[in-house]
């Protein structure tokens, strides 16, 4: 059995919120704890939120300590997190170390990522609780939600998140992908720049516990099992979303007296660099769909180039999303593999390619964790002696890395990257 300890946002209605949701895990044989929070009562902020959080824990151990919204301020400054086996955070705000929740806002760029929804959806903007929090909820639910009605105080706003570190606890950050508060792409972003990992996303709106409160369950009881949950709805083993995301980033950040630098790449200028980018996105785009990629790649940075790679990127991930893309044997670069395989290698060159990019660019870089563990096992395999003779052209030689090395250096360092590297390393070509 399990216990749930389910932290709520702003407001602090908790027993309302966790209302359908507590039922269904009850239902499933364990325990559900709603901390609610008289969030409207000004004397209250962080600090007494994460004491009342403790004494839901109590002397519950191996706990799941679940957290709406700005209650993601309260999980990490809980003091009993050696009985929390997992934290999820649902819809949450991710703060950095003495960030108050109103600066999280313009540090994240929430609302410009709101606005941007708005206008690609065709909504007229603006904030309307009906519109943001409440689109999605079913009309039997909403009416059962007037008794949480709170206005939060202003109390915790202005107080700083007090911890060094996120918590060193296993953590997973569920999505609703018709969020219109936190935008689902914004969540993805923030989740990987902040804390490293990869968002799950389902389907549901900002208060996704009151409009899908089954999927939130089941997907909770599987982090609680310790379960993998699949990177997509169709099953498919991974998805690329997150290492294109962070290739079309640093490309539109791209200026033009850049590209003729140097990079990482051995004898390869921005310009060589993103060529290639643009040839192996469509390459691997006619993988993916098991046809004959049409000619050779260009070699020359076509004059549209962040148009066509912004497309083509957005062609790329939608083609490995389909399960027939892994299915069989396919070509590239005048090699049958099987396309299993060949999409490691598609993620791999955006990853590294990524990487080259942001340090030619004085640019910051972030990668997903599942992405570099995956990535690292296939450097792996081309680093073994009797891959030596495949690893040339691929990937320089292998580099020594610090005992304190990241996962993302030591990934780098097997490809022939120098893991300590802010400007463009030398030395062999490490493509």
């Amino acid at each position: 059995m399990t216990t749930f300890v389910l932290i709520p946002g702003a407001g602090g209605a908790a027993e309302v919120y966790w209302r359908e949701v507590s039922a269904l895990l009850r239902a499933a044989g364990h325990t559900a704890v709603p901390v609610d929070i008289a969030g409207d009562d000004p004397r209250l902020g962080l600090p007494e939120y994460a004491a009342l959080v403790d004494e839901a824990i109590g002397e519950h151990r191996d706990v799941v300590l679940v957290a709406q919204s700005m209650g993601g301020f309260t999980a990490p400054m809980v003091s009993r997190l050696d009985q929390v086996a997992r934290i999820v955070l649902v819809n949450a705000m991710v703060p950095l170390p003495g960030e108050t929740p109103a600066q999280w806002g313009e540090a994240t760029g929430a609302e410009a990522a709101r606005q941007e929804a708005d206008r690609a959806a065709g909504r007229t903007g603006g904030f309307d609780v009906d519109e943001v929090f409440l689109h999605d909820v079913p009309e039997e639910v909403r009416a059962g939600m007037a008794e949480g009605d709170r206005e939060p105080a202003e109390t915790p706003f202005g107080q700083p998140c007090t911890f060094d570190a996120w918590p060193q606890v296993p953590t997973h950050v569920l999505v609703g992908a018709d969020d219109r508060m936190f935008p689902a792409p914004f969540q993805v972003r923030v989740a990987r720049q902040r804390l490293g990992l990869d968002a799950d996303v389902l389907p549901g709106g900002h208060l996704v516990a009151k409009s899908r409160p089954e999927q939130v369950a089941e997907r909770l009881l599987a982090y609680a099992a310790g379960d993998d949950i699949a990177d997509s709805d169709n099953g498919v083993p991974f998805g690329l979303d997150d290492a294109a995301a962070e290739v079309r980033r640093l490309a539109a950040s791209v200026e033009d007296d850049r590209l003729d630098g140097p990079t990482p790449c051995a004898g390869w200028t921005v310009r060589d660099l993103l060529a290639h980018l643009c040839g192996l996105t469509r390459a691997f785009t006619a993988t993916a769909r098991h046809e004959t990629a049409g000619g050779a790649p260009p070699t020359a940075l076509p004059e549209d180039w962040r148009v066509r790679l912004d497309r083509d990127l957005d062609d790329l991930v939608a083609a490995w999303r389909e399960p027939a893309a892994w299915e069989g044997e396919a070509e590239a670069g005048g090699m049958t593999m099987p396309s299993a395989e060949l999409a490691v290698v598609v993620l791999d060159e955006l990853v590294l390619h990524g990487w080259d990019l942001a340090v030619a660019t004085d640019q910051q870089f972030s990668a997903a964790t599942r992405d570099v563990e995956i990535c690292t096992r296939f450097a792996e395999a081309m680093s073994t002696p009797d891959a030596l003779e495949s690893r040339e052209g691929l990937y320089g030689p292998v580099r020594p890395v610090p005992d304190d090395a990241t996962p993302l250096q030591r990934l780098l360092a097997l490809a022939g990257r120098d893991p300590l590297a802010g400007a463009p390393a030398g030395g062999a070509s490490p493509r």
